[in-house]
C-alpha cells in the first residue's frame, strides 16, 4: 500500500529563461493513466484489426457481388436468347399450321379431282370443310417468293395474338382431320366401286382407228340403198388391225354368221354386252375371261361388208344403244 502513497514529480522546462513547471502525480494516478493509455492502445489496435478485416470482407463481398451480377446478366441474356428462340419457334409453328391448313385444302381439292376423274359427284365436301374451320383463300400466302422488311422487336401483345392464331389454326386442323379421314374412307370405297364399274363398262375405243364410217341409227343400206336401222357404228381401218375388248367380261359367242362374218359377243357383269363383227381373225374363245384392252381379234371385211372395218355394237339389257357416248378413252390411256 506504501507505493500508492508515493508521489512522482514531473518537471517541464519550456526554455532556459522560463520558470520550471512541476507536476506531482501519485503512483495510483500514474498507474491509472498508464492503464488508460494501454487500454486506448488496445482498443485502437483492435479497431484497426477489425477495420482491416471488414475491409477484406467488404472487398470479398464486392467481388462476390460482381461475380453474382455477371452470372445474373449472363442468365438474363441466356433467358432473352431462349425467349427469342421460343418466339422464333412459335413463328415457325404458326407458319407450319398455316401451311398445313393450305395442304388440307389441297387434299380436299385432290379428293374432288379424283372423284371427277372416275365420274363421281364431288358433292359439297370442299365447301363444308371450309365452313367447318378452313381458312379462306384470301388468307393464304405464297412462301416461296421474295420477302423483306424492317426488323422490329415483337411486343407481348403481338406474340399473344400469334399464340391465339396458332391455337385456332391447329384447332381448325383437328376439326378438318376428323372430317377428312372418314370422308376419304368413303371416297376410297366409292372410287373402288366406280373403278369396278368402269372395268365392266365399255369406255374405250375397240380399235386404234377413230374413223367412223357409219353412225348408229337409221341410214341407207350400203347394198340396197334403202333406209334401214343400223344397230351399231362402223369404224374403218386396215385388215389385221387389232380389235380390243371395250371392258372386262366373258366371251359368250365367237364364230361366223352370214351377216356379221367372224364376230365376238362379250357379256359384262352390269347387264351390258358388246358385239364385234366383220373380223378377219378371232383370237378370243368362248368362255374365256377378257380384260378391258385385251386383243380379241383382228379387223377385216368378212360377212356382209363393203370393205375393212369393225361393226361395233353396245347392248344394254337386250336393247341396242348408240356406242358413241361410251367411246371416252383409248386403250393406251386406259
Amino acid at each position: 500500500m506504501k507505493w500508492r502513497n508515493r508521489k512522482f514529480t514531473f518537471m517541464v522546462i519550456p526554455d532556459a529563461n522560463s520558470t520550471v513547471k512541476r507536476f506531482h502525480l501519485s503512483a495510483a494516478a500514474l498507474a491509472a493513466a498508464t492503464g488508460f493509455v494501454l487500454a486506448l492502445i488496445v482498443i485502437c489496435v483492435t479497431a484497426l484489426l477489425l477495420y482491416r478485416n471488414n475491409v477484406d470482407q467488404i472487398g470479398q463481398l464486392k467481388q462476390e457481388l460482381a461475380v453474382a451480377t455477371e452470372d445474373y446478366e449472363k442468365t438474363l441474356e441466356n433467358k432473352n436468347v431462349h425467349i427469342s428462340e421460343l418466339q422464333t419457334d412459335l413463328a415457325d409453328l404458326s407458319e407450319q399450321a398455316k401451311s398445313m391448313v393450305t395442304r388440307m385444302k389441297d387434299i380436299d381439292d385432290l379428293e374432288s379431282q379424283l372423284k371427277e376423274m372416275v365420274g363421281i359427284d364431288a358433292g359439297p365436301s370442299s365447301q363444308s370443310r371450309k365452313a367447318s374451320g378452313g381458312e379462306d383463300d384470301s388468307e393464304q400466302f405464297a412462301m416461296d417468293g421474295g420477302t423483306g422488311g424492317e426488323e422490329l422487336p415483337v411486343s407481348e401483345s403481338e406474340m399473344a395474338r400469334l399464340v391465339d392464331q396458332t391455337r385456332e389454326n391447329f384447332e381448325s386442323l383437328d376439326e378438318q382431320i376428323e372430317t377428312i379421314v372418314p370422308q376419304l374412307e368413303l371416297t376410297k370405297e366409292a372410287v373402288v366401286k366406280q373403278l369396278q364399274l368402269l372395268a365392266v363398262t365399255p369406255t374405250i375405243w375397240p380399235t386404234d382407228s377413230r374413223r367412223v364410217t357409219s353412225t348408229f341409227g337409221i341410214r341407207k343400206d350400203p347394198f340396197t340403198r334403202r333406209a334401214t336401222y343400223h344397230a351399231g357404228i362402223d369404224i374403218g381401218g386396215n385388215t389385221g388391225d387389232p380389235i380390243y375388248s371395250a371392258a372386262d367380261g366373258t366371251v359368250v359367242e365367237a364364230g361366223r354368221s352370214s351377216s356379221h362374218g367372224l364376230n365376238v359377243l362379250i357379256n359384262h357383269s352390269n347387264g351390258v354386252q358388246t358385239h364385234y363383227s366383220h373380223m378377219s381373225k378371232i383370237i378370243a374363245t368362248v368362255g374365256s375371261k377378257v380384260r378391258k384392252g385385251d386383243i380379241i381379234g383382228e379387223l377385216g371385211s368378212t360377212g356382209r361388208s363393203t370393205g375393212p372395218h369393225l361393226h361395233y355394237e353396245v347392248i344394254v339389257k337386250g336393247e341396242h344403244v348408240d356406242p358413241e357416248p361410251y367411246l371416252k378413252a383409248t386403250r393406251r390411256s386406259q
